[in-house]
Order: C-alpha cells, then structure tokens, then sequence
C-alpha cells in the first residue's frame, strides 16, 4: 500500500459535515486515511487529504 498527498477541491454546500465530505472523497475514488479541510471559499471547500493507493 502507497499513501498520497493531495489537495482536492470539493463544492460548498454550507455545511461540511464528515459524512458530506467522506461521501464527496468516494466519489472521486480516494480511500482517506486522513482529510482536512484547509481553505473554505464561498463556493468551494479546499481539503488536503491522505489517500491510501494499492
């Protein structure tokens, strides 16, 4: 197993809760063994996030 860093953008919907954030992850096919949102916008949710590769 890898581990990669990366910054992923996901969209804001005013209220960033884990399950939102963890289900926007999956969508995009990241495994995270850790995330945190880094940067918010009015539009967007910057979050840096340890994906877990095979």
């Amino acid at each position: 197993m890898q581990v990669e860093s990366e910054i992923v953008e996901i969209v804001n919907n005013g209220q960033p809760t884990t399950e939102y954030i963890e289900k926007e992850l999956t969508k995009r096919n990241i495994t995270p063994l850790r995330w945190a949102i880094v940067d918010v916008s009015d539009k967007i949710y910057k979050v840096s996030v340890a994906n877990l590769k095979e």
